[in-house]
């Protein structure tokens, strides 16, 4: 197993593209997400393991040994002490074949693994306006330096975190990426935020603060969101959740996203 420079990037664009209603892979390609990955031959890549954040990517073939056991040796000697030191819980896996599914438990050991269903959707095409559904007494506003700068406003840090989910830093969210939120009494009741923009496309990632659930906030959030992103040079728009998570899935519809496929990841749990 050896590490892929950025500049060799190009090399893996078959191996990633053959997943590409995962965005991450655009974005890897196109440098906007920092990551690192090794491959099975620099020279001639056919298998690759990716890490970018919190999220981890297998591709290719699934059946070179020496490759996975590389990859196991990473996860046992590197990912795993560095994710638990930090407090981390767990991570979530991808992959783009079921061949893959043989292989896991080798690679990861002794974790606990889920097998999780997902489901994915997108959208191209506002159909719907925020305005009609957003309810009374909640004030739409971007994410921007301006919002981070508020005093006292309630649930920032906890919007922080969600701004370094996929980007290193809030600076860096703010420059490459861009979200909606709702405020009600001094209070964020929500946010919808970009993931992984690239090549006129990106992904979603949306939060209701528990108080404020089963009004119309995500909805009315999420075509705010989309307004926004259509009318800044984004043509489609992905969704990502699990398939037992209805409400997710519900309000996906309710913003005129459609279902495109049902896929599997591999939820790893990390115990002392």
């Amino acid at each position: 197993m050896t590490a892929l420079h950025p500049n060799l990037y190009e090399r893996i664009r078959p191996l990633l593209l053959g997943m590409d209603f995962h965005l991450i892979g655009r974005s890897i390609l196109a440098q906007k997400t920092p990551a690192q990955i090794f491959v099975d031959d620099h020279e001639h890549p056919s298998a690759l393991f990716a890490q970018a954040g919190h999220r981890y990517v297998l591709a290719g073939n699934a059946e070179i040994d020496s490759f996975n056991r590389g990859i196991q040796k990473q996860f046992r000697d590197v990912i795993f002490p560095k994710m638990q030191s930090e407090g981390q819980e767990g991570f979530a896996l991808y992959y783009d074949t079921p061949a893959w599914e043989k292989k896991i438990s080798a690679l990861l050991s002794d974790k606990e693994i889920i097998h999780a269903d997902r489901e994915y959707y997108a959208c191209k095409k506002l159909k719907h306006k925020w305005q009609d559904i957003m309810p009374e007494g909640f004030q739409l506003k971007m994410v921007d330096a301006d919002l981070l700068a508020s005093p006292n406003l309630k649930h920032l840090d906890t919007l922080k975190e969600e701004m370094t989910s996929e980007r290193p830093s809030v600076e860096d969210f703010l420059a490459k990426s861009f979200g909606m939120c709702a405020i009600h009494e001094g209070e964020l009741a929500g946010w919808c935020l970009s993931e992984y923009n690239t090549h006129g496309r990106c992904e979603i990632g949306i939060e209701t603060i528990s108080d404020h659930r089963q009004l119309g906030i995500g909805t009315a959030l999420t075509l705010a969101f989309l307004e926004h992103a259509f009318s800044h040079g984004i043509q489609e728009v992905g969704w990502h959740c699990f398939k037992r998570n209805e409400a997710s899935a519900k309000t996906a519809l309710k913003a005129g996203f459609d279902k495109i496929k049902d896929y599997k990841s591999f939820i790893v749990l990390l115990k002392d």
